[in-house]
């Protein structure tokens, strides 16, 4: 009953988890706005969403730029009266070794992951504070260390962690709950399995939307899946860091 006739905006919905998510909202009774930068997609999603019985309102837009984040948000404001559950999905990234990239690169997977989120999360906690609901982040396990090839991806989704527990302890007094996302390698159009090293920490696309909605729907605060991956990052945690950053180097 969590998603019954609640609004439910998703950045970064046209394809892989964020499309999933939406879905699995709309088919539970959720109204969807549904933001991307490719129209398209977005279009046959709106078709798969109203098919299920449910309102879908869709707005092409780069989440990047403030002032088109604030566009998305009035428009579902405009459309359904308000938002009562958030999925700041919007993000990427490519293989980045420093030493060999350049400042506009790395900057710029800065704002593809944490500027797309924080353009979002602003407006939306001024206009979910006072009445409640539900702000949650796809994040990373990469967010826990400098990983090699993907240092400014994890510097991005750090951040992102980092904000979202700050919100946590700033707005406790509010009805917001904030919920942040870490999932494992997932079967999705933006991964190339070859470029994982183990091919058991890939699951399935299906597995990472039950496990993304049952979060939201509980209100975890924080959860990362699969399993495997929980307990690498967490004995990690225990490790010395001139233990962890061995192994990292071995695997660049």
């Amino acid at each position: 009953m969590f998603w019954q006739g609640k609004t439910v905006l998703i950045t970064g919905a046209s394809s892989g988890l964020g499309r999933g998510v939406a879905l699995h909202a709309a088919a539970h009774g959720a109204h969807i706005v549904a933001t991307a930068r490719r129209a398209p997609l977005l279009e046959t999603l709106k078709e798969e969403v109203e098919a299920l019985g449910v309102r879908c309102e869709v707005v092409p837009a780069d989440a990047t730029d403030p002032v088109q984040a604030q566009r998305v948000l009035d428009r579902a404001i405009q459309t359904f009266g308000r938002v009562d559950v958030a999925l700041l999905n919007a993000g990427g990234g490519s293989a980045l070794v420093m030493g060999e990239t350049t400042t506009e690169a790395v900057i710029w997977d800065m704002r593809v992951n944490y500027d797309t989120a924080v353009n979002f999360l602003c407006p939306l906690i001024a206009h979910m504070k006072d009445v409640g609901g539900t702000i949650a982040t796809t994040s990373s396990p990469a967010g826990f260390f400098g990983l090699p090839k993907s240092g400014p991806y994890s510097a991005s989704k750090a951040a992102t962690r980092i904000l979202f527990d700050s919100c946590r302890v700033e707005l406790a007094h509010t009805p917001l709950r904030f919920v942040t996302l870490f999932p494992g390698f997932a079967y999705t159009d933006g991964i190339n399995p070859e470029d994982i090293p183990v091919q058991a920490l890939i699951i399935t696309k299906e597995r990472a939307v039950r496990e993304m909605v049952w979060a939201i729907e509980v209100g975890k605060e924080r959860h990362m899946f699969p399993k495997r991956i929980r307990w690498l990052i967490t004995l990690a945690g225990f490790m010395p860091t001139s233990w962890t950053q061995r192994v990292l180097t071995r695997f660049a």
